[in-house]
């Protein structure tokens, strides 16, 4: 009679401690709108961290984390919604220019799965502007630091990237 209540006391120590491991702690962090505060670059293992000042100079826009698996983010390029089209309307009618403001447009959406062991989230993505990155996974180191959440594109060259999310409160 022991010996069965110990077998079934660590067959249930086990199982939970299992189940434990295959939830994310760290989703539930995640949930909620995050408006980018920062893009910065290092270019090397020994430089610091500094803004981008290419076309990733002073990009605003969110990302938005449902809290179940689904997942958007959407940034543009300073002043991006003060841009006057040239065109006078419709496709057919959009200039060169016009042309190239829509392209500094980077949005997609998806599916996300947070690996809390090795910080990393991917992001899963199923329709986005480019269509070559349809179908692709998108996978970011992630660090909390207070109400910022920092997400570093991983990449074994340099320049790195990370950018710097600031949790917005819907609440109020």
């Amino acid at each position: 009679m022991r010996l069965t209540y110990l077998y079934s006391t660590l067959i249930t120590f086990l199982l939970v401690s299992c189940a434990q491991v295959n939830e994310s702690s760290n989703l539930e962090k995640f949930k909620g709108r995050w408006k980018l505060n920062i893009v910065e670059m290092q270019v090397d293992s020994a430089s610091s961290w500094k803004p981008r000042e290419d076309h990733y100079k002073n990009r605003k826009g969110f990302i938005l984390y449902d809290g179940k698996g689904g997942m958007g983010v959407h940034h543009v390029t300073e002043n991006y919604e003060n841009y006057e089209f040239q065109g006078n309307g419709g496709l057919d009618s959009l200039t060169f220019k016009d042309l190239r403001h829509l392209a500094d447009n980077f949005v997609y959406f998806g599916k996300y799965k947070v690996i809390d062991s090795l910080n990393i989230i991917e992001h899963q993505i199923e329709s986005s502007n480019f269509q070559n990155m349809w179908g692709t996974v998108a996978k970011r180191e992630f660090v909390f630091s207070g109400d910022t959440l920092i997400l570093s594109p991983i990449s074994d060259r340099y320049p790195k990237t990370r950018l710097k999310w600031v949790r917005l409160n819907d609440s109020e």
